[in-house]
């Protein structure tokens, strides 16, 4: 019934602005080949979309372990780095003046033990004095081990492969610790991060596949969920779920991704992309109709591929013209192909 409203107001409009009787329209208009498609009804999924953002699964904040300047710093930000390579080099004076206290002590302490060895081969020491260097030799070994590991401190390595996305210092400034100097992230394992509606998200579970849409790349691909967390935000009631994505190199960590979340399926119709004629701000399609193309307003919904559901405006098994209607005008005669 909506349709036949909507095309008498079509037909009213053009009588108002001066445009002829729709008989005398088809009888001066040439008859005019055309290929025709039913309108079809199937099944579509019906759900919410949530946003979300493109996460790497592995960050790794680079901080010192202790305080000094920095004196090289080797990457920047878009700078790969590999597991293991120096990124940053510190210089702290008074980890090396321990270093060096430490190193002396302990050659002081071998020249000891090796005298005390000798002179205990001809019995001419008590073994109390023996014990004595030996612990202190030990002692010494334990500090030069000790100020090895924080010398070792100063040279800063990058703890994962992957691609530096953030850098906080310069050469020259102070590095205090605890407080990050680089952020490496692996852009080869990206992930999606929603707050999804905690009443919604009870029915999801780990492994589960779902939809997301990367409107950046204009892509849909199949994500499995492998997070839900075990709480809610008391603010938003919302639930954090992390899905892992397949590798694109397209992808890139901060981008902007929609979780397909589908409930029920219901029947909708649904016409070519093709079979829509623009015009302004109004979607219209021709209709075949006792060998007449008619003029029909419509009122469109999902886009998916080359189908454009319909709402309102037509039925079930009508004939559309599925080509660019082009010049075709409302009560043309034509033959359907």
């Amino acid at each position: 019934m909506k349709h036949h409203v909507i095309a008498s107001l079509v037909l009213v409009l053009a009588a108002a602005c001066g445009g002829a009787p729709a008989q005398k329209v088809e009888a001066s208009l040439a008859k005019v080949p055309v290929s025709t498609i039913a309108v079809a009804s199937s099944a579509r999924a019906q759900g919410e979309e949530v946003v979300g953002t493109v996460r790497a699964k592995t960050v790794s904040a680079l901080s010192a372990s202790v305080m000094g300047a920095i004196t090289e710093l080797r990457v920047s930000v878009g700078s790969r780095v590999h597991a293991g390579d120096v990124l940053v080099r510190l210089s702290a004076g008074e980890i090396e003046a321990k270093a060096a206290q430490a190193r002396a002590r302990f050659s002081q302490a071998e020249v000891n033990l090796h005298r005390v060895e000798r002179l205990r081969a001809t019995d001419a020491v008590a073994s109390s004095a023996y014990d004595v260097v030996l612990a202190e030799h030990q002692y010494a070994e334990a500090a030069l081990a000790e100020a090895d590991v924080m010398r070792g401190y100063t040279v800063l390595r990058a703890p994962i492969t992957g691609v530096v996305t953030e850098k906080r210092a310069d050469v020259g400034d102070l590095a205090l610790p605890g407080r990050p100097l680089l952020v490496i992230e692996n852009p080869d394992a990206l992930r999606l991060e929603a707050a999804v509606a905690e009443a919604t998200a009870a029915t999801l579970h780990v492994g589960q596949v779902l939809v997301v849409r990367l409107d950046a790349i204009d892509r849909r691909v199949d994500a499995k969920v492998s997070e839900v967390s075990p709480t809610a935000d008391s603010a938003s009631r919302s639930v954090l779920v992390k899905l892992d994505l397949p590798s694109d190199p397209a992808l890139r960590p901060g981008m902007f991704g929609r979780l397909l979340l589908a409930s029920v399926k219901s029947a909708a119709l649904s016409v070519p992309e093709s079979a829509l004629f623009h015009q302004g701000q109004l979607d219209t399609v021709f209709v075949v109709e006792n060998g007449v193309a008619k003029l029909r307003l419509v009122r469109t919904g999902h886009r998916e591929a080359s189908e454009v559901e319909v709402l309102a405006g037509l039925s079930e098994h009508e004939l559309v013209v599925r080509q660019d209607p082009g010049a075709l005008r409302d009560g043309q005669p034509v033959e359907m192909r």
